[in-house]
């Protein structure tokens, strides 16, 4: 028999009760019925049994941290298949086939844990749009019936200590203020370095608990009786007969939105698969190609900006086409119509005479101004660009703007 073994046999040999113990060598084991992540301040699970032998699991529904979170992911799946389980933070067990004091509170909070989701879940569907929460809220009433068949919370039974605990769900209906106190008024996790368990005053999901009771929503009945039922409950709680009509108006929004956006999601796949289609094919086209030869497919647009640069070394780095109405540079700027003419008219100035240079800013398309720094040997300097006259009078002509 091996006692240090990997993480994921040790939630195996703890899920089957294999052998009383073992660990992974580091920060994850089990002790009898327990199992642990990083120390006995963290259990995960435990494997429980009641009066009559019957076993369940109880994971917690706590989080600690990153490794922990994969603790409880192996716990989980090493918990054979069918077996009961309930997700609960609560630690209860039976001593000498007893249930303590403590334990005995615990399952009274358990239930209350319960109709706090169901409240939660009864409130969340007024304003949902695609989730129907009646499955879990049925899902939160059958977790009660069996928390209360298994522990059998539903007769008075003698605690461990001798003393007599009464039947859960009258403490949990009772008006009392004293059994408002304890059965309301609940444990919450103790925080780190602080040995006092906080509590919460639960009280108010008392009445909402009493209408479940008296709606009898958790003793056993037919599917075709208890839906109907549980709708109800719905309707009533929020008080809005049209509940379940207003639901449905929301969800067909809902879809129809998500229909739209999945039309755009595919859309843009598709262009994206276009583009990369076009230029991969632009790229093969020119693989194997002089820079004159790129030049004039750039000129004709048949090849973008991506695949095209002037080599190192020339007076120039730019060159100019006329595109979709503009002049755009071979390092992707784009300059309007009207923007143009009132650059060609300084070109033009400083072409005659270089000595009547003076700064300005091109304004682009995209609404950003870039500097012309000089203008020297028939080559205009703009921001990162070297332009020479003759590629800026060719683009000119094409605009209908110089003779």
């Amino acid at each position: 028999m091996r006692y240090v073994v990997d993480a994921p046999m040790v939630a195996h040999l703890w899920a089957h009760q294999s052998q009383d113990s073992a660990r992974n060598g580091r920060n994850f084991y089990f002790e009898g019925k327990d199992i642990y992540s990083y120390g006995s301040h963290f259990r995960c699970a435990s494997v429980e049994a009641n009066q009559q032998g019957q076993k369940a699991y109880l994971v917690t529904t706590r989080t600690y941290s990153n490794t922990t979170c994969k603790h409880m992911g192996m716990v989980r799946k090493a918990i054979p298949y069918g077996e009961l389980i309930f997700y609960t933070p609560r630690s209860v067990s039976l001593h000498n086939n007893k249930l303590s004091e403590y334990s005995y509170y615990e399952s009274a909070y358990y239930i209350v844990d319960q109709v706090e989701k169901i409240s939660e879940y009864i409130n969340a569907q007024q304003k949902s749009r695609t989730q129907n929460y009646t499955e879990h809220v049925k899902e939160c009433l059958l977790n009660i019936g069996r928390w209360i068949e298994f522990w059998g919370l539903d007769k008075r039974q003698k605690s461990a200590t001798g003393r007599w605990l009464m039947p859960v769900l009258a403490k949990l209906s009772s008006t009392a203020k004293k059994d408002i106190t304890k059965f309301w008024t609940v444990t919450g996790e103790r925080p780190r370095y602080c040995s006092e368990l906080p509590r919460e005053n639960k009280s108010e999901y008392q009445e909402l608990f009493l209408d479940i009771l008296a709606r009898g929503l958790l003793q056993p009945t037919s599917a075709a009786e208890y839906k109907p039922r549980l709708s109800q409950l719905f309707i009533d709680r929020t008080g809005d007969p049209l509940l379940w009509e207003h639901f449905a108006e929301r969800k067909e929004r809902q879809d129809a939105i998500n229909r739209r956006n999945e039309e755009l999601r595919e859309q843009r796949y598709a262009e994206r698969r276009e583009r990369w289609l076009r230029e991969e094919k632009e790229r093969c086209l020119i693989a194997n190609m002089s820079f004159e030869e790129k030049k004039e497919l750039w000129y004709s647009g048949e090849i973008s900006n991506r695949w095209f640069t002037v080599p190192y070394g020339l007076d120039f780095n730019a060159l100019l086409r006329v595109h979709n109405g503009c002049i755009e540079t071979s390092m992707g700027i784009q300059v309007k119509a009207k923007e143009a003419v009132r650059l060609w008219k300084l070109v033009e100035l400083f072409h005659k005479n270089e000595a009547d240079f003076r700064h300005d800013l091109v304004h682009d398309a995209n609404n950003h101004n870039w500097s012309i720094n000089s203008y020297k040997n028939d080559i205009l300097t703009a921001g990162c660009h070297r332009i020479r006259y003759e590629e800026m009078r060719n683009a000119a002509r094409q605009l209908g703007i110089a003779a």
